[in-house]
């Protein structure tokens, strides 16, 4: 059956975004959500900052809205 394919398309397929009832949190926190942001994020924060954005707060912020996707936080930072 299907059983096994399906935490893996709602992990894949955006279900992220499909608001409260997404999830077991539902409020898209990344996996290890007991981790403060700067940790989970620190690649990519490091990433924002090589580029020039040197406000961590506000990386922080732009990264959590994209879910850690480095281009989209951007955008929004851009914006």
């Amino acid at each position: 059956g299907m059983g096994g394919m399906d935490p893996f398309a709602a992990m894949m397929g955006g279900g992220g975004f499909g608001g409260a009832g997404a999830g077991a949190g539902g409020v898209g926190a990344p996996p290890v959500s007991n981790e403060p942001p700067e940790t989970v994020y620190a690649s990519q924060l490091q990433q924002l900052k090589d580029m020039g954005f040197f406000d961590e707060a506000q990386n922080i912020r732009a990264l959590q809205a994209t879910m850690g996707n480095v281009s989209a936080a951007i955008e929004r930072l851009l914006q």
